[in-house]
């Protein structure tokens, strides 16, 4: 059996969370965790911007909590992969079907304090981006008129 030292020129094996990466081409990398973080964040803005339009649609407000709880799992079993942590496939299905407080759960369980810390701030980060998604949309329809809410039969009633 030969080792990295005998062939130089073979690499050794990298873990899948960090060799699937996109680059630029200033040769900056994102890592998949990176890429599933940010794309959480966009289906959060998304989702609320979508609420403007649709707020009683309830396949839209399901079909966003089933892709959130797919890409927060997604996003712990790469995390404990890259932990070389073990993550059981009935702890996969308990995430994901518990998702949003196992999630919770597993950065506390794996960080201690400091991931009780990044539950915190995730969650104010979640909040005003589903805020300014929400809210920019809404104005940007109301002052373009969309609506017609300057029409005076609405403030009649």
């Amino acid at each position: 059996m030969t080792t990295s030292e005998e062939c130089p020129d073979v690499e050794p094996y990298t873990m899948p969370s960090k060799s699937l990466s996109l680059a630029d081409g200033d040769g900056k990398r994102f890592s998949t965790q990176t890429l599933l973080v940010v794309s959480l964040y966009v289906l959060i803005g998304f989702a609320s911007a979508f609420n403007v339009f649709h707020y009683d649609n309830a396949t839209a407000y399901y079909a966003c909590s089933i892709v959130f709880a797919l890409l927060a799992t997604m996003w712990a079993i790469n995390d404990a992969r890259s932990l070389a942590r073990t993550f059981y496939p009935v702890l996969r299905m308990l995430h994901l079907l518990f998702c949003p407080i196992s999630l919770a759960i597993y950065l506390v369980c794996t960080r201690g304090f400091r991931g009780l810390g990044m539950v915190a701030l995730h969650i104010i980060a979640m909040m005003v981006v589903a805020n300014v998604a929400f809210y920019t949309v809404f104005y940007v329809l109301y002052f373009t008129g969309y609506w017609h809410l300057f029409d005076p039969i609405y403030f009649d009633r």
